[in-house]
């Protein structure tokens, strides 16, 4: 009897001319019902090869916690097999350009639904499935939910190839363990998925902020931490009544140099617990809130990413078990407090730090008061009059109560606006109504959009002589009419295409969409027949394959049209 590994991953066997495909399973638990015997499984990795990562669980990203563990290809190229990580049925399928690019869920008896995002290749049941329906809504892109009979997996059985489709800067694996009934992911490590970990993570500054009776930061100093310094007690002197802490610490894992989330932090004031936050589980409805989990002001200036040991009144996250006042310090010039950093991985490796805190006078000048046009209370809607514009403000828009400033100017007989600025985040979408100033001809009203910072278009729509959008950040702002198409720049492309194995372009728009403004829209002809074709957001890269496209002369036509309908044509005639 001999047995091969083939193409997908799976070991065949033959034995007396009959062929087995026989697939390892994990010893499982038996839960007792009524009638029956339910088997439930524990799950297995999804890789063949040793975990190593390149992005761990809660991991502080742009705007989000990461939501699952990033496994590293085994030769830092595309193609590793994947493998269901427990039995199951596939419950959704989508393919988008951004994104988990192509990724699968995978819904199981016990309870939890697995995903597999960033895939280059679906197992073949699937594949042509899926290319079915592409070329049936004529989109790339696709959202389906299969019914629970349609595809199902049984544990380690191959359901795709290792890519690097969506968000991706490099072929990985991002895998994520959700509970089915709400969605939130869980840290995979509770499930014992994971690697090998005896690094402690490692504490690279500390800061310490002088807070106001707004939850502001009105005044801060850095420790860095270094060999010479981690064993050196400092004492802040803070000119507040209060304060906060912030650190800056990542975790480094065995077989992999990239830094990654910490597992959890606690804060402890005079010997007790003031503050702690475990990364067991993260609901998607509130990773936005990261934002108020960090020093965003920081984070947005000098690109350095700290976590705040306390806690501002509208951070919603629900990750914080033990807090005493929010984690804020009350402060005395007649002594000190002693302030103690846990910092721990999921598997017990621990770094510690301890300094102190008092209270100072500040000097003069040291503490700016605010300047506003208007205040904002956390927590209440509010509709405000600023300029010529009306905004309404959603009563979970803020984090902490708010000063609000307000700039208008004329540009190119448009209003422009600068509200506050970037360094404070926005946690829901307020909705702006700017008069439609300088724009007489109604015909360029769908061309009319408000772009934030030069470069992002949120869209919007005309009412009643004003535009209507939705704004997701803090800063500048300029009403513009969009009538510059797309551009298409072709990357690689042969007459002669004999032996190509695709086509690459790239798609290019004048402002990149954000909020709710639709994406640019792409559709590939080949022979005047709709053609899957790949758009990567990273590098806006267009791939068109030919490999089945059958020898002889073809012409190949692309049209692309941005959010507000300026359209793009290419076309050329080649020989494969």
């Amino acid at each position: 009897m001999g047995r091969k590994l083939n193409k997908w991953g799976l070991w065949v066997s033959s034995c007396s001319g009959l062929l087995f495909v026989c697939i390892a399973f994990c010893i499982p638990s038996i839960c007792h019902g009524q009638d029956s015997l339910i088997v439930q499984e524990s799950f297995i990795s999804p890789v063949d090869h040793k975990i190593r990562l390149a992005g761990s669980f809660g991991e502080l990203r742009s705007n989000h916690f990461h939501a699952g563990i990033d496994i590293k290809s085994s030769r830092g190229e595309e193609g590793d097999t994947i493998r269901a990580s427990a039995s199951g049925y596939v419950s959704r399928i989508k393919i988008q350009r951004a994104g988990y690019g192509q990724v699968l869920y995978l819904d199981h008896p016990n309870g939890f639904t697995t995903v597999y995002a960033h895939l280059q290749k679906f197992a073949p049941k699937l594949q042509a499935f899926i290319s079915d329906r592409q070329i049936k809504n004529k989109s790339y892109e696709i959202d389906i939910y299969p019914e629970k009979e349609d595809f199902q997996f049984a544990q380690g059985e191959a359901i795709g190839l290792m890519g690097n489709t969506g968000m991706s800067y490099g072929p990985h694996l991002h895998f994520e363990i959700r509970k089915t009934d709400n969605e939130v992911p869980e840290n995979p490590y509770l499930h014992n998925i994971g690697p090998d970990d005896t690094r402690p993570p490692l504490l690279y500054a500390v800061e310490a902020h002088g807070l106001n009776n707004e939850h502001i930061k009105i005044w801060s100093k850095s420790q860095p931490i270094n060999n010479k310094t981690k064993n050196k007690v400092v004492t802040f002197e803070v000119p507040a009544w209060r304060a906060g802490m912030a650190i800056q610490t990542f975790d480094l894992m065995d077989g992999a140099s990239n830094k990654n989330g910490i597992y959890t932090i606690e804060m402890r004031v005079d010997d007790t617990t003031y503050y702690r936050h475990v990364m067991d589980r993260v609901g998607f409805h509130h990773s936005k809130f990261i934002n108020s989990h960090i020093d965003y002001t920081e984070k947005k200036q000098n690109n350095r990413t700290l976590t705040k040991c306390y806690i501002s009144p509208g951070n919603e996250l629900e990750f914080y078990p033990e807090v005493i006042q929010s984690g804020e310090i009350k402060l005395y010039k007649n002594r000190s407090r002693k302030v103690e950093f846990i910092i721990k991985d999921y598997l017990g490796n621990t770094t510690k730090y301890t300094c102190n805190l008092r209270r100072r006078d500040a000097k003069e000048g040291e503490i700016l008061q605010p300047v506003f046009q208007k205040y904002l209370k956390q927590g209440e809607a509010k509709r405000v009059k600023l300029g010529s514009c009306n905004i309404y403000f959603p009563s979970n828009a803020l984090d902490r109560n708010t000063y609000l400033n307000y700039e208008e100017s004329i540009s190119n007989d448009r209003i422009a606006f600068k509200l506050n600025d970037n360094t404070q985040p926005l946690f829901n979408y307020p909705i702006v109504s700017i008069p439609m100033i300088g724009i007489a001809d109604t015909t360029l009203h769908d061309k009319v959009v408000l772009v934030y910072d030069g470069k992002s278009s949120y869209g919007g729509y005309v009412e009643n002589d004003s535009l209507r959008v939705r704004i997701g950040a803090l800063g500048d702002y300029s009403v513009e009419i969009d009538t510059i198409p797309p551009v298409i720049e072709v990357g690689s492309f042969l007459k002669n295409a004999v032996g190509k194995p695709y086509f690459r372009f790239a798609i290019y728009d004048n402002y990149e969409s954000a909020g709710y403004a639709d994406d640019v829209k792409y559709d590939v002809y080949i022979d005047g027949m709709w053609t899957i074709a790949s758009l990567k957001s990273l590098g806006n890269v267009l791939i068109v394959p030919l490999e089945d496209i059958p020898m002889g002369d073809h012409s190949i036509k692309l049209r692309v049209e941005d959010a507000v309908g300026n359209v793009t044509l290419w076309e050329r005639d080649f020989r494969n």
